[in-house]
């Protein structure tokens, strides 16, 4: 996607980029100044969980007006273009407290999306985020000491689940398009991801790729990108063959009891310095 026209304007962000989301640490550095909270006209809508405006809807749409750095303005327009799909937003001009501003407006709105229950969108109450963990977490503890068919099948289940939600984090939190493995890697250099690492694994394992199966992919707590390709191979695994297993029980066992909480880790990181609002005097630290 295209940066705005006029990048002099402020951004209304009410998505992703907003103070207190998932992607707000892309433009931590490059702010001056952030009005929060403000809105605009129109219908918030949702569209694959991810909010757009429909300006000819009725009601408001809060957000907050991100005033950047006259020499870093070029630098975050690029960064939120970047991010975005364009295939479900357009930069059009927005009207907060009766100045011009860019925001990003869903393209065919009412085309396959569905009513924001409330006028302001909340990434952090995403199911997968939430009740999904939970329910891996529920899974993981009743299928510790089976080893049956149906407890490999569960395990395999609440895995693909728990991987879900690892995949809509890095969406949300790096890139909204299909680069699947590009936004997953991302993860191995999270702080909170390599120290989940030391604190949850404690030994070195291997597993084999189930479409190379002369190609090993090692579980080392020391290396996180390799600890990520791992974990990744065992889910890939999963939909590739679903072999049942004893040793296969307790891969992805294992790997459901070290991830998950791993993971709960990093949400928990990636909450703490986002929620708080940047100041003016800070912003360009």
């Amino acid at each position: 996607m295209e940066h705005p026209a006029d990048i002099d304007r402020p951004f209304f962000a009410y998505g992703v980029f907003k103070p207190g989301q998932l992607a707000f640490f892309q433009l931590r550095g490059l702010i001056s100044k952030v009005t929060d909270p403000v809105q605009v006209t129109g219908k918030l809508l949702l569209r694959d969980g991810l909010p757009i405006i429909d300006p000819a809807g009725y009601g408001h749409v809060k957000g907050a007006l991100v005033t950047f750095l006259p020499e870093r303005a070029a630098e975050a327009y690029n960064r939120i273009s970047a991010m975005e799909p364009d295939r479900h937003y357009r930069w059009r001009e927005a009207r907060v407290d009766g100045e011009p501003a860019n925001a990003l407006f869903g393209r065919f709105p009412r085309k396959g999306s569905v009513p924001c229950e409330n006028d302001e969108w909340n990434g952090w109450s995403d199911p997968l985020f939430t009740a999904a963990l939970d329910v891996v977490e529920e899974t993981l503890s009743s299928n510790v000491l089976q080893w049956d068919l149906k407890s490999l099948f569960k395990l395999q289940m609440a895995y693909l689940l728990l991987w879900s939600a690892i995949e809509r984090y890095v969406s949300l939190r790096y890139h909204l398009g299909d680069k699947v493995m590009e936004k997953v890697s991302q993860l191995a250099c999270e702080p909170a991801f390599v120290a989940g690492l030391s604190h949850h694994v404690e030994e070195r394992r291997h597993v084999y790729r189930a479409d190379r199966p002369d190609q090993m992919v090692t579980l080392d707590p020391q290396s996180p990108k390799k600890a990520l390709a791992y974990y990744y191979q065992v889910r890939s695994n999963i939909t590739h063959r679903g072999k049942a297993a004893e040793r296969d029980n307790e891969r992805v066992r294992m790997s459901l009891t070290e991830l998950l909480p791993i993971f709960r880790d990093v949400l928990k990181a990636s909450m703490q310095p986002t929620r708080k609002k940047p100041h003016a005097a800070d912003a360009g630290r």
